[in-house]
């Protein structure tokens, strides 16, 4: 039962084994993707549900700072997670063989793992065991998340469980799991990344928790530059650390380009890469490229072990397994970093259920073809997702609503994500006609004849992620009054139905005061309207108008993604500038976006 394979792959060599389950990396003989298979091997259905439900949150995930899961299979012989392939090596294996990061190196580190982190906490998903060995540093310098075997759904309360090096204060007091348990791992691990050492030094379980729990936070050990992320991160008071993973990149990223310029991250991405080039041996696909024979046990094989350092007993964890491939001895290493404290401790500690092991070529990113027996029918292709303006029809007292327009998406598979979708390119209209009506209310004397909205929005990009829509709203009151509405921006994920704000679309050091200068100067360059620029532009530009305030529901200034560039508005109701636009070529303005959105933008 324990040498059981998926039909339609091709099992190259095995990358780690435990008492419940092995991983393998493995070849899809139809379309010849590397990936890695995690097999469960055991008939428990404790197990198996917990195998499960690991697939269950991975098949939720859907982000680049995460590995992807492309299919999850159940026989009668056990069960089987099918990964993406990932060329690189884990965090651990990388401290491990070439000592501490670079600060700009960690911080690149760390903000991927709190973007991917914050991706998983967005699904309600923490992950509850961050660390090294679950971080992986790709060729390029970038990283992934991987292993979310005992990851709960936030507020569950539980059993004591993660690694003991990492785990904060509520959670060695068995409270219930929640995003700030991650924020304070993540500093752990980003702390050993700078000074390669974990923050608190200890031989058994009881010195990890009381110097976890009372233990002064050893920021000063740390580059100046960095040690009020790691005050914040480390905070004993869940309630003083940042609110999420994701305000915590931010502050990172804006303390990051203070100190380290507005290159940062990029110049962290190539000293990562550097670093990862030094271990290129142990890069699990190089040994396939170099023709080895699967049983080898080589470079590969060994440092793909390594990826699999959260399987607390079953097999060689972490850098211990890297540092085989490189010819050291690895057995009086296997296990060292017990992971699960808890009535269950000696089973779950053999399994391989707490660990996910990805191995390949960065290539290799194709979602899998299924090929197991019996054949399942062919799906159905999926509709494209299709973005057109739509007649609004709902009657509005006291509104002439008969060429009203507004936008709708329809072939989203996810129906709460197409709620979500509907909502926010709806919202700009609802918002003009909740502003109308209040005017009628407050008209004096009251009105006899009805407002007119004309809503007509502009659809820029549309599909297959990004959405972008700009709302103008001419309109006739039913008294006289020199008052125009706001031309509104919203661009929204069609992945997840949400509408960007800034601190999605830019760079967090693009909003700062530097980083405006940067994209005034840009913008300045394509004005064709002079006047009008010195009336609505004002420079500089404030970071403050970039977001709503309690008077202003839409922000002042805001992007609209085309096909033909960006077009920045300025816009507010009721001024001397109630529109304002200049577009300038995304070749231009790249560098300053955020590069998940920069990524989906024509060249």
């Amino acid at each position: 039962m324990d040498e059981w394979s998926l039909p339609g792959y091709n099992t190259l060599r095995e990358l780690g084994r435990g008492s419940f389950g092995r991983v393998v990396l493995a070849r899809h003989e139809a379309s010849g993707t590397h990936v890695a298979v995690k097999y469960l091997t055991v008939p428990d259905e404790r197990f198996r549900t917990e195998f499960r439900e690991e697939a269950r949150i991975l098949r939720g995930l859907d982000d680049q700072n995460v590995v992807r899961l492309f299919e999850y299979v159940e026989q009668p012989q056990g069960a089987a997670i099918v990964m993406e392939a990932i060329d690189g090596v884990s965090l651990r294996t990388l401290l491990d063989e070439r000592g501490p990061l670079e600060p700009e190196a960690a911080l690149a580190v760390l903000k991927g793992s709190l973007l991917g982190l914050w991706a998983a906490h967005d699904v309600g998903i923490v992950h509850r065991d961050y660390k090294p060995a679950n971080v992986m540093v790709e060729a390029d310098g970038q990283s992934k998340l991987i292993d979310f075997g005992i990851a709960v759904r936030s507020g569950v309360a539980g059993q004591i469980i993660g690694t003991p090096a990492y785990m904060a204060p509520e959670q060695w007091a068995g409270a219930p799991a929640s995003p700030s348990t991650d924020v304070y791992a993540a500093t752990c691990v980003f702390f050993e990344c700078v000074t390669g050492r974990k923050p608190y030094p200890g031989d058994t379980t009881e010195a990890y928790r009381a110097q976890h729990t009372s233990g002064e936070i050893p920021a000063d050990q740390a580059p100046p530059p960095i040690q009020a992320l790691i005050y914040r991160g480390l905070a004993k008071d869940p309630a003083d650390r940042p609110p999420s993973a994701l305000k915590f990149a931010e502050e990172l990223a804006m303390a990051a380009a203070a100190e380290y310029g507005p290159q940062w991250e990029s110049n962290g991405w190539r000293r990562l890469a550097e670093a990862a080039a030094g271990l290129a041996a142990l890069f699990p696909f190089a040994a396939l490229v170099a023709g080895s024979a699967p049983g080898a046990g080589g470079a590969a094989g060994g440092a793909a072990a390594g990826h699999a350092g959260g399987a607390a007993g079953g097999h060689a964890g972490g850098a211990a397994a890297g540092k085989a491939a490189a010819g050291k001895a690895a057995a009086g290493k296997a296990g060292a970093a017990t992971k699960i404290f808890g009535a269950n401790a000696g089973m779950k500690a053999a399994a391989i259920g707490t660990a996910v092991v990805v191995a390949g070529s960065a290539t290799t990113a194709a979602i899998v073809l299924s090929q197991h027996k019996p054949k399942k029918p062919k799906p159905a292709a999926a509709a494209p997702i299709r973005v057109e303006l739509a007649s609004y029809t709902r009657s509005v007292a006291g509104l002439d609503l008969r060429n009203a327009s507004y936008v709708h998406v329809s072939g989203v598979r996810n129906a709460a994500v197409q709620r979500k979708i509907d909502q926010a390119l709806v919202a700009p209209l609802d918002w003009g006609i909740d502003a109308l009506q209040k005017m009628n209310a407050e008209a004096s004397p009251p009105c006899t004849k009805p407002t007119i909205l004309r809503a007509q929005p502009q659809i820029g990009m549309n599909g297959p992620r990004l959405a972008s829509v700009q709302y103008a709203l001419p309109m006739t009151l039913c008294f006289p009054l020199d008052f125009e509405l706001p031309r509104i921006n919203v661009t929204v994920d069609l992945r997840t139905g949400k509408a960007l704000t800034a601190d999605d679309v830019f760079r967090p050091e693009t909003l700062l005061q530097s980083g405006l200068a940067t994209l005034e100067k840009r913008v300045s360059a394509h004005v064709t309207k002079p006047d009008l620029h010195l009336v609505c532009v004002r420079p500089p530009l404030q970071r403050k108008d970039f977001y709503p305030t309690s008077d202003v529901r839409e922000p002042i200034i805001s992007p609209f993604f085309t096909a033909n560039g960006m077009v920045m508005t300025w816009s507010r109701g009721g001024t001397e500038c109630p529109s304002y636009t200049v577009t300038v070529p995304y070749s231009e303005v790249r560098d300053l976006l955020n590069p998940q959105i920069a990524a989906e933008l024509p060249r």
